[in-house]
């Protein structure tokens, strides 16, 4: 196993744990260090247990707390997405509202239960390399907030089960909202995580105006900070683009700590780095992962993160508006 046994570690994985990892890095498969653009590989979160070299791990998480009662029923809450009815495409396209498809369809999100919503142009290199293209040209992106209190309890259970809760509000709501476009005569595709499949989320969330990534790899909204989830749905429905929100979160990363001093397995890293041929932000795959499969969960980061703590964030926002120069790009 990569990495994660190092002796420089705050933590290391068990000894079972360790004898089902691969030889290959996950870090690698992830593209870090890769100098040339490209688009993503297949690392973890699949259900066929055969394209992805981790199966022995992404197993060996799902069987560790099989007994657990309480895990078990919060993992019903995802199943729910997956046993939801996807409606016919009506035959006959519907005529477009008076305010247009873009603000009807993100105000039919928030109908279906998403917290915030936003559209972008869907990118091939979003794609995973071994799945085809999603239908669509566009995109629209649905954030759902957690219920603070319980996320930041993690790694408890509680944290497992209100990550669950969400990626299963998430996920119904993604399929609500393209059986509401289906209906109205145009293709649309639900994407919901956590096997989201065949294409990232994260930077389609980004395009799509709804924050920022953060240190810990993960996004932060302005409202929500680092304390959501997200679920998508990719559709020929025409619509308008928004503009990526930029408010500070990423120059506040920069300065801040707090992830990388609070994260078990010492997983996050200090500056930015380069992954298939963009500079960012990236957590140590080789040593989150162990650490998030041992406990079940994990979403520390999330919970530590400032923008993250209830009242915090609009103040944070004010705060550093006063560094950013004035664009289009802020809302």
């Amino acid at each position: 196993m990569a990495q994660a046994s190092s002796t420089a570690a705050k933590w290391a994985p068990s000894p079972e744990q360790e004898a089902v990892w691969p030889e290959v890095s996950g870090n690698a498969i992830n593209g870090l260090g890769e100098e040339a653009f490209g688009p993503p590989r297949p690392v973890f979160w699949r259900d066929d247990g055969h394209s992805i070299q981790h199966t022995g791990v992404l197993r060996f998480f799902y069987d560790r707390y099989r007994d657990n009662a309480n895990i078990r029923e919060a993992r019903k809450y995802r199943q729910r997405a997956a046993e939801y009815a996807d409606s016919p495409v009506a035959s006959a396209a519907a005529s477009e509202p008076a305010d247009g498809w873009s603000a009807t369809v993100k105000q039919a999100a928030l109908e279906a239960g998403a917290d915030d919503a936003g559209i972008c142009e869907f990118r091939d290199s979003w794609t995973y390399t071994d799945r085809p293209r999603p239908v669509g040209r566009w995109v629209v992106v649905m954030a759902f907030a957690h219920e603070y209190d319980r996320l930041n309890s993690a790694p408890h259970e509680d944290a497992y089960i209100e990550v669950m809760a969400q990626y299963g509000r998430a996920g119904v709501a993604a399929k609500r909202l393209a059986n509401w476009i289906r209906e109205r005569g145009r293709p649309a595709e639900a994407k919901t995580g956590p096997m989201t499949e065949d294409v990232l989320m994260i930077p389609a969330a980004i395009e799509a105006g709804l924050g920022e990534l953060g240190k810990h790899g993960s996004m932060i909204h302005r409202r929500f900070g680092s304390n959501f989830r997200l679920s998508m749905v990719t559709t020929d429905l025409p619509l308008e683009p928004d503009v990526p929100d930029v408010f500070g979160a990423d120059l506040f990363c920069q300065s801040c700590q707090v992830c990388t001093r609070a994260c078990p397995p010492d997983a996050i890293a200090r500056e930015k780095q380069t992954v298939r041929g963009t500079k960012k932000w990236y957590v140590d795959f080789d040593k989150c992962l162990p650490y998030f499969v041992e406990n079940e969960t994990c979403g520390i980061c999330l919970a530590v993160c400032p923008w993250s703590r209830p009242g915090v964030a609009n103040n944070l926002v004010t705060k550093m508006g006063r560094r950013l120069p004035q664009t289009d790009g802020n809302r």
